[in-house]
């Protein structure tokens, strides 16, 4: 599988910058299937077989979505135990603020684990000039050795070339 069968970081980045408010429901329905579809071919294509943007950019797609799974884990115990403790009916129930000070609790955990992982992706990942900077380093030493593989062609169709002729002139 190649990079040319996913979609396109710049498609990504796109898409989530455009507010959905801005988009049809058509629009969102198609950006939601073919993101499941990059991911999911994300997930099957070898690491080998990725370009380096592509790579990182599932690498941060990853952490993001890890980001995101821990940030919702954490806001639906929130939710759970302000339920919890809203239907409570013994005589120990808790006032309103006790419940809000232990949701705020929750969501102030939720907050800080989505940051920290949030700061753990960004700091694993190389920047988007770094991976500029090495495709730069490969395209280089690609155009280099390309240089050198036409000028050795060329060298040895002039040493051919001269030995055609000199044995021409030796025959006269």
């Amino acid at each position: 599988m190649s990079d040319s069968m996913r979609k396109g970081l710049g498609d990504q980045a796109q898409e989530k910058l455009t507010p959905d408010s801005q988009k049809s429901t058509a629009e969102q329905g198609t950006e939601k299937l073919s993101s499941m579809g990059d991911k999911a071919a994300g997930a099957v294509q070898p690491g080998d077989s990725k370009s380096t943007t592509q790579e990182l950019g599932d690498k941060a797609r990853s952490g993001a979505d890890s980001t995101q799974d821990t940030a919702g884990s954490y806001l639906n115990q929130a939710s759970d135990k302000a339920s919890e403790l809203t239907n409570k009916s013994s005589g120990s129930m808790p006032s309103a603020g006790e419940a809000q000070d232990t949701g705020k609790t929750y969501l102030n955990q939720a907050s800080d684990k989505a940051s920290d992982l949030t700061k753990k992706t960004s700091e694993s990942m190389p920047s988007t000039g770094q991976a500029q900077d090495t495709g730069k380093t490969y395209l280089d030493q690609a155009s280099e050795m390309a240089s050198n593989a036409a000028k050795t062609v060329s060298d040895t169709l002039s040493d051919v070339a001269n030995k055609i002729s000199e044995s021409g002139q030796g025959s006269k």
